[in-house]
């Protein structure tokens, strides 16, 4: 029986949405809460800090977050006493100028009838279509930048606009943010949430909480932290095994077992895994799934993560990081966690011969980070692998070098 879907359930990609959404459960209680509290007028206590290596899903939780906003009966008709909770997601490339962050954050209708001077929306589109070549939005520039509307005048629309419709802003990439515009964004929520409902998301890298202490908002600190981290074996499992049900395809248990394993439950292995086992159902017309499939397509699963250490660890090399993330990755074969000071000694050992100072040992160790080769999970002071098999990688590949290398190899 071929899957009964013509197009592979799986998306393994950057950001793209997996056909079920694992282990997610914590994070998305705690965001309903959050957003029943707002429904009911609240305001949030603090914002929101996501963070998490790259291929964790992230942004997965961003666009369920969005879409939970949007398809909520009780969050768009809370009590029938308030207008809808409002979401608007961009990523921060796209703020790259205070006009950019505001029109992010104002409604097209709050930024006609507030801000440019009594326009309403139609006047707006209209404006905007009687000029050919100009985008509703390209209209809306143009008359801000004539009128040059003030800063207060802009958080005076903004507050109103959340007492009408509670808004939920989310930032996927935050790390890459402009520092002065990110600091802005942090001052400009704790303004908003003291008079209406409003809360700002900010999704990254690991090096995503280093980066917010940097631009000097001094009560980021108070955030509220969510990690997100790999899924544990059941809910790796589940990500597999329900959207192949769907499609009428079973996985012979032990052979589930070799890929739950095998995918380190990481999210995006998963995906990778989940997308070759429908190939090879649709393929060969397969219901049930053996250990002959399985090994069938580890070879290709194995290729295409091969591609992916490659680039991580040549990252690491133009960074002159790849001695120390070869000793790091030397320490985690015989443990699944270190303190930062073990990082820090590592570090400072094998740092290139010119840079032995303590910044340096600091910022070599927020490099490794920010670039995911360890991370600090939510509710520890400890460290872990970013990817426990790229660590595995690395080493493979030193090796390499020093068998190539060696005198005896010649």
């Amino acid at each position: 029986m071929t899957p009964t879907r013509t197009r592979n359930p799986f998306t393994p990609g950057s950001g793209k949405s997996p056909p079920y959404l694992a282990g997610r459960e914590n994070e998305q209680n705690r965001l309903r809460e959050i957003l029943a509290d707002m429904a009911d007028g609240d305001s949030p206590a603090a914002d929101m800090v996501m963070y998490g290596p790259r291929g964790m899903g992230k942004t997965v939780l961003l666009r369920w977050l969005k879409v939970e906003i949007g398809g909520n009966k009780k969050l768009i008709h809370f009590y029938k006493k308030r207008n809808s909770v409002r979401a608007c997601s961009t990523t921060a490339n796209k703020l790259a100028t205070p006009a950019k962050m505001w029109t992010f954050l104002l409604s097209e209708e709050t930024l006609a009838e507030k801000v440019l001077g009594g326009e309403t929306t139609a006047g707006v589109k209209a404006g905007a279509s009687a000029a050919d070549t100009v985008s509703a939005e390209a209209f809306i520039a143009k008359t801000w930048k004539e009128k040059e509307p003030t800063d207060g005048v802009l958080l005076n629309a903004l507050i109103s606009q959340c007492k009408k419709n509670p808004l939920v802003a989310l930032v996927d990439e935050a790390h890459t943010m402009e520092p002065g515009l990110c600091r802005s964004l942090l001052n400009l929520s704790q303004e908003v949430r003291e008079e209406a409902p409003f809360l700002l998301v900010l999704a990254g890298t690991p090096g995503l909480s280093h980066f917010l202490t940097t631009v000097g908002a001094s009560f980021v600190g108070r955030s509220e932290k969510m990690g997100i981290a790999r899924l544990d074996a059941q809910a790796t499992a589940d990500a597999i095994v329900k959207p192949l049900q769907e499609d009428g395809i079973t996985v012979d248990a032990d052979a589930l077992e070799h890929v739950v394993e095998d995918s380190q439950h990481y999210p995006y292995f998963i995906q990778l895994w989940g997308e070759a086992l429908w190939d090879v159902a649709k393929q060969k017309d397969l219901q049930k799934l053996t250990a002959q499939e399985i090994t069938e397509v580890e070879t290709k699963i194995e290729n295409r993560r091969l591609n992916f250490y490659g680039e991580r660890r040549a990252t690491l090399d133009d960074l002159e990081l790849l001695p120390a993330a070869v000793a790091i990755a030397t320490i985690f074969q015989d443990t699944e966690i270190t303190t930062r000071d073990r990082l820090k000694e590592i570090i400072a050992d094998n740092l290139p011969v010119d840079s032995h100072a303590t910044q340096s040992v600091n910022e070599h160790l927020r490099t490794l980070i920010r670039h995911e080769f360890i991370w600090n999970p939510p509710d520890t002071d400890l460290y872990e692998a970013g990817i426990p098999s790229l660590m595995k990688y690395v080493l493979d590949r030193q090796r390499e070098h020093v068998q190539e290398t060696s005198p005896a190899a010649e």
